[in-house]
This record gives structure tokens, sequence and C-alpha cells, in this order.
């Protein structure tokens, strides 16, 4: 794979940047599927509880559509918890800072 010639970015190039603006598409269009895999890690989450953090996001988005809540809130509802594992005193600000480009003002303020 081609890469960049700097080391610092102030030395980039036009040429550079237009390389990593093409990774940078490709990368961002697959971060579905980073997040999908993402979830099975929270399987192995807090311990203490009946269900663990993945039952309990694909529970919460099965309450949403039963709810017949739009697709943003499912989503949403599936995805409040992804930060767990990593920010667990603010996974909430994680989740939200994660779908804040993809969904409603309101939808990021309930998260």
């Amino acid at each position: 794979m081609k890469e960049v010639n700097f080391i610092q970015m102030k030395d980039g190039t036009k040429e550079d940047y237009l390389l990593l603006s093409k990774h940078e598409k490709k990368f961002i269009e697959n971060t579905a599927d980073r997040i999908i895999k993402f979830m099975s890690g929270l399987t192995k989450t807090l311990e203490g509880y009946k269900i663990n953090r993945l039952e309990h996001s694909l529970q919460s988005a099965t309450r949403a559509l039963n709810d017949k809540a739009n697709d943003e809130m499912i989503v949403a509802a599936l995805l409040h918890d992804i930060g767990d594992e990593l920010a667990p005193l603010n996974h909430s600000e994680y989740a939200a800072a994660v779908l804040k480009p993809y969904v409603s003002e309101k939808t990021h303020w309930i998260v």
C-alpha cells in the first residue's frame, strides 16, 4: 500500500493529503462493520448482572423496535452502551460521540 512521505503533518504535500483522503473515505465507509464487530466485545464487560452488555443492548434495540421507534432510535438503543468497555465512567458520552455524525440532535441528546 502506498503511504505518505511525511513524518509531521505540517510537511505533507497535496498528493499526500489526496492519498489520505482516499483512504479515509474507505475507512469511514466501513465504520458500521467495525462497530458491529466491536459489539461482540460487550459480552466481556462488567460482571455481576444477569445479562451482559451485548444482551442488554440487543434487548434495548428490540424494545425500541417493538415500540415502533424510528430506525435512528433503534440504532441508538443498540449502540447506547458501546463505550462501556473503553470508557466505563462516561460510556454514554462515548456512545453519543460515536453516533453524533449520523443522528439527529434529539437522538444524540437522548443517548
